[in-house]
């Protein structure tokens, strides 16, 4: 009898069981698959990150935080993973060269506290699940679920190769083709306005766009378009390029590639393959078609139907739905793992304290009912509001700063709850993430925020109605920004020239950003924003680079030691195993004392802690 079983052995449900093994829950992982196995949502953003450092931190999972920065994924995890350092948007128009002028750049955090990863999700998939393994989780790969039965004690899960598994509560980590969804009929027709498709693939030999994009001295973005993720816009439609090949130190020669294509605009082609209907696009935009001139895919093309889909609930008597299970709306803005994340912080004090207690009531996990379905429809909003956009470059350099704002504000919520536990120590600081104003994502919980969003979304749904012109539009998304005084006055975000507002997260202008936070804000930003932090900025700066240097010289030494000898002590140097028991500062409100994880049977994995 298991605590809880989760099926799905991607980054989300291996995540979740990691930080329940921690805390002796004892937990089955179902997958159907194994690993290393092919899977998307490759892109990292700065709440994504910021969200993993606080569930390392507050869960004592220091393997999370592993994931949260490229230069801890190049150390820890894969050097075939790319870097992320800004989320670069190029405007094209059909048949013509890009324009110097019609791009968009946002940065994304420098060290420490970044910069963003692109995962190559087969390697860090494949990591995190065997970091759950050491923690106890007992887990059995190429294990499909047939059948879920509940009663008043549990759940009943029957597979095909291994027979049947009892539990106390179910989480389904399935994605799309999730288990309960099917089972317990929770599809529904998507509630959402964006209505989306996509293509995509891995390729080798695709360009970095700095080789065919306009100057530099023309373009002016501070950070080069291949070391990003590089969205190419187009009316009804976007491509990405996330290199994985970026960066001096990578291994990787790979590229993900994908286009996403407004279904109305763009309707599926009978009788043309995936890879033809991709070509068609790329040929299109020159600029677009120099990038991918030598490039070759080295994986099937992959064609969706609507990529939308919907559940009528995430939680019910026993069982709970990881977002990507329930819900979905496009891969722009790399929204998955940044919901999913947010998420598992939620769920996982409610799961510990469940099972400590032994009362898995629905009441309990009403909150990510609630907060899981609100940031889906922010998204929604956010997304479809995109694609009206891509219509005319001057309409989307004026959305896209309300995405950069909500951005913004979303990270310093994570970064609010960071500082005050390094301040502490204490795990209860993060319980400030689920109250005003930083529940949810994006800082949507903020009424400032959400009243600038609001009148941004409005603005452009007057717009894609006709009762609105362009310019008029544009007017009165750039009034939402000055009146809400969000913009921090060292950015220009209400300049419509200055098309890369925050220009930088590097050490300087990350300092003039919080010295505006806490002496020249407006009062409802100085209160709960951009506060504290350059203490432990600058602690986490020399950690990083002393850590870098002792990594350097250490395989130096190593190096030079094996050219001349055969023997060595790196053995007795080896990680110590898992700890058995539940942190010093237990999760409130668990009561401390847990329960051993059980032996696997079969061909279940189970590794000691």
């Amino acid at each position: 009898m298991f605590d809880v079983a989760i099926v799905g052995g991607g980054i989300g449900g291996t995540m979740l069981g990691a930080i329940l093994a921690r805390h002796g829950v004892r937990v089955l992982l179902l997958e159907g698959s194994g690993h290393p196995r092919f899977a998307i949502g490759e892109s990292t953003v700065p709440e994504t990150t910021f969200g993993l450092r606080v569930l390392a931190r507050r869960y004592d999972v220091p393997e999370l935080e592993h994931l949260a920065t490229h230069g801890a994924v190049r150390r820890h995890v894969s050097s075939n993973c790319g870097i992320k350092r800004n989320f670069s948007f190029i405007y094209h128009r059909e048949g013509e060269s890009t324009r110097p002028t019609e791009c968009t750049q946002y940065p994304t955090w420098g060290p420490p506290l970044g910069p963003d990863s692109h995962y190559l999700r087969q390697d860090v998939d494949a990591y995190m699940f065997h970091v759950a393994v050491s923690y106890g989780v007992t887990a059995h790969t190429h294990t499909l679920v047939d059948d879920v039965k509940f009663d008043d004690d549990g759940v009943t899960l029957v597979t095909r190769e291994k027979g049947t598994f009892q539990a106390s509560y179910l989480v389904d980590a399935g994605g799309m083709r999730a288990v309960l969804p099917e089972r317990l009929g929770l599809r529904q027709e998507p509630p959402y306005r964006t209505r989306s498709r996509t293509i995509f693939t891995h390729m080798v030999n695709v360009r970095p766009f700095d080789t065919v994009a306009p100057p530099r001295q023309q373009h002016k973005m501070p950070s080069p378009f291949s070391q990003g993720t590089l969205h190419h816009l187009f009316p009804g439609g976007w491509f990405w390029v996330i290199p994985f090949d970026n960066h001096a130190d990578s291994t990787s020669e790979l590229c993900s590639v994908g286009v996403n294509l407004d279904l109305d605009r763009y309707p599926r082609q009978e009788g043309v393959s995936a890879e033809d209907e991709f070509w068609q696009h790329v040929r299109r935009f020159p600029s677009v078609a120099r990038q991918f001139e030598q490039a070759r895919s080295v994986r099937p093309y992959v064609a969706t139907d609507r990529t939308q889909f919907s559940s009528r609930s995430v939680v019910g008597d026993r069982w709970c739905l990881l977002p990507h299970a329930s819900d979905f709306i496009d891969p722009l803005f790399s929204s998955g793992l940044a919901v999913t994340v947010m998420s598992l912080n939620a769920l996982s004090h409610r799961l510990i304290d469940a099972v400590r207690r032994d009362d898995f009531g629905t009441a309990r996990f009403e909150y990510l009912e609630h907060w899981i379905k609100r940031m889906f429809r922010f998204y929604d909003d956010l997304v479809s509001c995109s694609y009206l956009a891509f219509g005319d470059f001057e309409l989307w350099n004026a959305w896209v700063r309300v995405w950069t704002l909500t951005t913004l504000y979303g990270t310093n919520s994570q970064n609010q709850a960071a500082v005050t536990y390094e301040k502490s120590r204490d795990p209860a600081s993060f319980d400030a993430l689920e109250t005003p104003p930083y529940r949810g994502l994006q800082g949507v919980d903020n009424p400032w925020v959400e009243r600038m969003f609001n009148r941004s979304r409005d603005a452009m749904l007057a717009y894609s109605k006709g009762e609105l012109t362009k310019d008029q539009a544009v007017a009165r998304i750039f009034e939402a920004l000055r009146d809400s005084e969000l913009s921090p006055a060292v950015w220009g975000t209400l300049d419509p020239e200055n098309r890369c507002p925050a220009k930088s997260f590097t050490l300087w202008p990350l300092t003039k950003l919080l010295l505006w936070g806490r002496f020249r804000s407006p009062g409802h930003v100085r209160g709960a924003y951009l506060s504290g932090g350059a203490r432990m900025v600058g602690k986490e700066a020399v950690q990083v680079y002393a850590g870098e240097l002792r990594d350097g010289a250490s395989q130096a030494r190593r190096t030079l030691r094996d050219m001349w000898l055969d023997w060595n002590h790196d053995w007795t140097r080896q990680a110590p195993a898992r700890r058995s028991s539940p942190p010093a500062a237990p999760i409130a409100p668990v009561v401390p004392g847990a329960s051993g994880s059980p032996e696997a049977t079969g061909e279940g994995i189970r590794m000691p802690k």
